[in-house]
């Protein structure tokens, strides 16, 4: 699962690379040269002196020796799903792992392309969790406060027209808000600005800070096709009323496109009306179900294909 205690966001936060040196020697994997998100690590070790200490898996296996071991999470807990899986996979070599919308902070590169073999992540559209990581989040906090910069108007105007419903009629024109980037006019706000950008690149020298981690797995991502009212996710609370047919399964969509993407695409946090509720296990689990229903693939718990013609069409779109 994802953050739902104080406990949780202290291993979100605790974003610092540990090496995995160690672990690798302790569980059977290459390590050396190699970091993961501290906080995730922490917690996949839990997990797992866990499971030990009560035999779960033992006692599993045991009872269904025929099973395969999968190991699926979101968010948070996609994370750490994902450094269980790397933790346990020489143990269980046919081992694999879901990760729904996991952070984008979790291997570094060697690593995660390595976990392609045994993981797979889903994102929906413009979720910022993917795409979460302390570089990530530098570039966004320096062009927010470039962008303040820039502003050649009033902010609360700026404010006050998006606080409106929007509608292509009332979409601002940036040049008439912004100045150009190659002319923003000297100011005390932009001199302390400069001055923190050239402190800011002493600190970025750091060592830990140099460690890039990304996203794990072989990623398949899920992009909105529509912008339509039953197509998007709930984000502000004014606009939620827009999700009740959908709730209540009377405003589905189709409108989605499944591609498989690398973990550079997600180096950047997308500003978007649906950022956050892309994150939302439950916009996740709609999508996915849909995406896979356009392509054919059913819910044999719960849709009885009746013909072979229904088999057949189902191979067909597959295909």
């Amino acid at each position: 699962r994802g953050t739902l205690s104080f406990e949780d966001m202290i291993s979100d936060v605790t974003i610092n690379p540990d090496p995995l040196d160690e672990v690798g020697e302790e569980f059977g994997f290459d390590g050396i040269g190699e970091f993961c998100h501290r906080g995730m690590l922490e917690a996949a070790k839990y997990v797992h002196d866990d499971m030990e200490a009560r035999k779960v898996l033992h006692n599993a296996f045991e009872d269904h020796p025929e099973f395969n071991l999968r190991i699926m999470g979101h968010s948070l807990g996609a994370g750490v799903a994902a450094v269980l899986g790397l933790m346990m996979r020489k143990e269980y070599p046919q081992l694999r792992c879901l990760c729904f919308s996991p952070p984008g902070c979790v291997f570094t590169e060697r690593t995660a392309k390595e976990s392609k073999e045994y993981i797979w992540a889903y994102v929906l559209h413009n979720d910022i969790i993917p795409r979460l990581s302390y570089q990530s989040l530098a570039n966004l906090r320096n062009d927010v406060i470039e962008m303040i910069a820039r502003i050649k108007v009033p902010k609360n105007q700026v404010f006050a027209k998006n606080m409106r419903f929007r509608s292509e009629s009332n979409i601002q024109d940036p040049s008439k808000i912004l100045h150009e980037r190659e002319s923003i006019p000297q100011s005390a706000f932009y001199s302390q600005f400069s001055d923190y950008m050239e402190r800011q690149k002493g600190r970025e020298k750091h060592e830990v800070l140099q460690v890039r981690m990304i996203c794990p797995g072989k990623i398949c991502q899920l992009y909105r096709t529509s912008e339509k009212l039953n197509n998007v996710p709930c984000s502000p609370i004014i606009m939620c009323l827009k999700c009740i047919p959908a709730t209540l399964g009377l405003a589905r969509t189709q409108k989605y496109t499944v591609l498989w993407t690398e973990a550079e695409d997600l180096s950047e946090i997308c500003i978007s009306s649906s950022m956050m509720s892309d994150h939302f296990p439950y916009n996740v689990a709609r999508a996915l179900q849909v995406a896979a229903e356009a392509v054919g693939v059913f819910d044999i718990k719960t849709t009885e294909i009746n013909s072979n013609e229904d088999m057949q069409e189902g191979e067909k779109k597959r295909s």
